[in-house]
């Protein structure tokens, strides 16, 4: 489960570095381990942007 803190100009920032980072370790499978970890985020993200009250989840301490 991932629990975000953050306001909603943070968690569009980090959703669109999540969107736009291509991983070049040098490793292939350490490249597709990342790749999913960056979708995981990028859902959960999204999941938090279209809660109606996702600016104020950091005061609440609501989870994901």
């Amino acid at each position: 489960m991932i629990v975000f803190d953050l306001n909603r100009n943070d968690a569009d920032a980090l959703l669109q570095h999540a969107k736009e980072f291509t991983p070049q370790t040098g490793d292939a499978r350490e490249d597709a381990r990342l790749r999913d970890a960056l979708l995981e985020l990028r859902v959960a993200l999204v999941s938090h942007l279209e809660e109606p009250d996702s600016s104020s989840n950091s005061k609440s301490g609501r989870q994901m």
